[in-house]
């Protein structure tokens, strides 16, 4: 029941407001990951957690050991994946799984 008493309406769609249209979203902090993505584009950190399935701690971990590609810096407090690196990773895990 809502505070004047009357039951909660449901929403009009049954799926999530994150899961509406074609892109990813993460729901902690909506990121939107777009369908295609250039080589050159710079991706924030939940960006790159989005589109590996790994959070941060890993991804850094992964880096520190030569595994992952490191970010470029934009600004003394700024970093950000080039997506073609981070495609070429992605690519590479899976050609090795298989």
């Amino acid at each position: 029941m809502n505070q004047h008493g009357g039951k909660r309406q449901k929403p009009e769609s049954s799926n999530p407001p994150y899961l509406k249209g074609g892109d990813a979203v993460i729901k902690k902090n909506p990121t939107v990951l777009p369908t295609t993505l250039h080589p050159e584009q710079r991706l924030k950190l939940a960006a790159v957690e989005a589109l590996t399935g790994t959070k941060k701690s890993k991804i850094y971990a992964a880096i520190a050991a030569g595994k992952f590609p490191a970010p470029e810096r934009d600004g003394p407090r700024c970093s950000r994946w080039r997506a073609g690196t981070v495609l070429d990773y992605l690519q590479a895990r899976v050609e090795a799984q298989q």
